[in-house]
């Protein structure tokens, strides 16, 4: 066999599992299997069954403050006690398993002379004695009994905390279930008379403490107290009403008499004021204090009497009557005693104010003398308020310790201190043994035995190589290649033989390839030197090459206004032309790509349609360009559904490749070239042989009056002007 069938023939291997065989290898190695799980399955029978059983029992302590309202000293002060965090959950744990507690459990529980727990009950055995001799192990004799015992003790006992709960869960295992239950709930009392007996010594350290500091603060306050009234004394700041000094007493009353006589003063002066005002205006009948004189009164009844008798004699006697002339007279007097009475009023009022201003001078000098006395005690008074203030202290702070010495003395008192925590939960003895768990054993052992035994068989098949087929499907090898973006045509010749048998047999069986095959698997490996066909000027190809941004597909539609055949052969020619630059896909959207089928040596490539109905994944409609690294997606076989669905695939398409060159139809109305046309980069027009000019202009206004950026002429007949521009 040649090395280029050899060749071929190894690009169809890879190192996929068979399945199918491993099953047959089990099937004839079943006995290798079966015979150590039966043996697993008997010994594990045989082992639970020997085994003593141990049984577990459980006692449950919620920790919680027990304080209530009964066994408070002060039975109206409420605190508000934190409850126990995690941490403070986790140190009642370490409690519970202290050696301390775990002596105490011993001697209740009478674990001494116990076979199950101390190793010297039933004597001490030659091993052991050799081990002792040797200085290997130490000698159990030596030691107390609950030394003796604390080993086996904490390996049967298990406290733990619940996730997320503030109980201790307290386990003993026992080989008697009776004694497990006796033992469990014998922790538990100990640990809470434990509680209760640290509240009870740390109330009665407390209360000698306090007892003796309270004996020193009385001493204290009582020469303190003795200090504070011998000062007093000497200085003579005696205390009044609301425990005033006597000095600010009398200073204050002699301030309030000032401010009386002050008022009074202004009063009366406002009075007298305000009445000569009105006695100067003639309205003597207005004013309060002078209408409300008796003579004052008398006189103004017979002023209207009299102008009463002027008004009568008036309508008979002139006024130079003599008759006339009395009245008048007698009216004159009238008024002149109503105005001496006015005046006389106000004289009143004005001795009133000049005596309220002398007792208001005399008040002023008896304040001043006041003050004097005052600042010469402020010395004094400064002095005797330190006094208090110490006294006042040291009362608070007997007052205090005494509420708390009476509070600790309460809490010595068994009953007066509870334990923060309580039992919820006792044990009882149990029913079942919890080890060893019988049917859990024989199933895990059984099991263990099946899945050991049956992976020894497997592994030793695959550590062979005889477990591989070397099979690979057409869909793996074209997704591998275009994953690596390699320039190995490796692809083209899986196209050649996509639909023909795979190779299964070894190597050294692979029969010989026929030359037709050979020539034809050599053609679509080498490399075509054809030249271009100039369709699209270099010009155009390196404008595209300038305005391609790294790390961003460019999107190039091709496209012609009526013959399709040029707008084929540019798009070919100017994907290979940009597959120099980077990665191009080329995507037949309407007409097939009949000179890449061909030169592929196929016609019945899986495309676009395919995929966009479903038919075939992205590893089958992709195919590989003989000629160049250029890849392309045919039209497909399935029925046309226009591009529903294609917006997906152009995302993908981007996301891999670096130019994208979509060959669509014909320009026309509602077209894929004209819906494409604002969603590209450039626009290719391809002119050929049977497009009339007026039929090339229509398409340049189309695409251009769609939104295309960027339209360019191509092809063999347009000119050097149509394909610069």
């Amino acid at each position: 066999m040649s090395v280029t069938a050899i060749e071929r023939t190894n690009i169809g291997r890879s190192s996929e599992l068979d399945v199918a065989g491993l099953g047959r290898t089990l099937s004839r190695h079943r006995w290798w299997v079966i015979g150590p799980t039966l043996a697993a399955l008997l010994l594990a029978v045989i082992a639970v069954n020997l085994v003593k059983p141990r049984y577990t029992a459980e006692a449950r302590v919620l920790l919680e403050n027990q304080e209530s309202y009964f066994t408070r000293p002060e039975k109206q002060t409420i605190e508000q006690i934190p409850l126990p965090d995690p941490e403070a959950v986790q140190s009642q744990v370490q409690l519970l398993t202290s050696r301390d507690l775990a002596r105490k459990a011993i001697r209740a529980i009478g674990l001494q002379g116990n076979p199950e727990f101390d190793p010297v009950a039933n004597g001490i055995g030659a091993l052991s004695r050799v081990l002792i001799l040797l200085g290997l192990q130490k000698d159990p004799t030596l030691l107390s009994p609950e030394e003796r015992i604390l080993e086996k003790y904490f390996d049967r006992l298990t406290v733990y905390s619940p996730t997320k709960t503030r109980v201790l869960s307290i386990e003993f295992q026992s080989s008697d279930p009776d004694l497990a239950a006796r033992a469990a709930n014998t922790i538990a009392d100990l640990y809470l008379d434990a509680q209760a007996g640290a509240k009870r010594e740390s109330a009665r350290v407390a209360a000698t403490a306090l007892a003796n500091q309270l004996t020193n603060l009385k001493v204290r306050l009582a020469d303190a107290e003795a200090r504070a009234e011998a000062f007093r004394a000497k200085s003579g700041l005696y205390v009044g009403a609301n425990n005033t000094p006597i000095t600010n007493q009398q200073l204050a009353e002699i301030n309030t008499q000032l401010s009386n006589a002050r008022t009074a003063q202004a009063d009366a002066q406002a009075k007298a004021r305000i009445i000569r005002d009105m006695v100067r205006q003639g309205r003597i009948g207005d004013v309060p204090d002078v209408a409300n004189n008796d003579l004052i009164r008398r006189l103004s009844e017979q002023r209207v009497n009299l102008r009463a008798q002027i008004a009568l004699e008036a309508r008979t006697l002139l006024p130079g009557h003599p008759r006339m002339k009395e009245l008048h007279a007698q009216l004159a007097d009238l008024e002149s005693e109503l105005r001496r009475a006015a005046e006389k009023t106000i004289r009143t009022l004005e001795n009133d104010a000049r005596i309220a201003g002398g007792r208001v001078d005399n008040l002023q000098q008896y304040v001043e003398q006041q003050k004097k006395i005052a600042g010469a005690q402020s010395a004094d008074e400064v002095q005797l308020r330190d006094y208090e203030r110490t006294v006042r202290l040291l009362r608070d702070q007997v007052e205090s310790d005494t509420t708390k010495y009476q509070e600790a003395v309460a809490r010595e008192s068994g009953k007066a201190a509870p334990a923060d925590a309580r039992i919820v939960s006792r044990a009882v003895a149990p029913q079942l043994p919890t080890y060893p768990r019988k049917l859990p054993i024989i199933v895990f052992a059984t099991v263990a035995a099946f899945v050991l035994s049956t992976g020894f068989i497997l592994a030793r098949e695959l550590l062979s190589g005889r477990a591989y087929t070397g099979r690979e499907t057409f869909a793996a090898r074209t997704v591998h290649a275009v994953a690596r973006k390699e320039d190995v045509p490796a692809v083209a010749e899986a196209n050649l033989q996509a639909h023909e048998p795979v190779v299964n047999a070894p190597a050294d069986e692979v029969s010989e390839i026929s030359e037709a095959e050979e020539q034809a698997f050599a053609r679509a490996f080498k490399t075509s030197d054809i030249e271009p066909a100039h369709l699209v000027p270099p010009a155009v190809v390196a404008r595209l090459q300038e305005t391609h941004e790294p790390g961003r597909a460019m999107r190039i539609l091709v496209t012609s206004p009526g013959d399709e055949s040029n707008a084929q052969e540019s798009a070919i020619e100017t994907a290979r032309a940009l597959s120099k630059d980077g990665r191009v896909v080329l995507v037949a959207l309407a007409q097939d790509l009949s000179d890449l089928h061909e030169e592929a040596g196929r016609e019945d490539h899986l495309g676009l349609t395919d995929l966009l109905v479903g038919h075939a994944s992205f590893a089958e409609v992709i195919h590989r360009d003989a000629d160049s690294s250029v890849h392309f997606i045919p039209a497909g076989q399935a029925p046309d559904r226009g591009l529903d669905g294609f917006d997906l695939v152009l995302d993908a398409l981007c996301h891999t490749y670096d130019f994208i060159v979509l060959l669509a139809g014909r320009v026309a109305a509602e077209s894929d070239a004209i819906t494409l046309a604002p969603q590209v980069n450039a626009v290719m027009l391809a002119i050929g042989q049977s497009s009339s000019e007026e039929a090339a202009t229509k398409a340049y206004g189309d695409l251009v009056e769609a939104g295309a950026r960027d339209v360019v002429l191509v092809g063999r007949d347009a000119g050097p002007e149509q394909s610069a521009a």
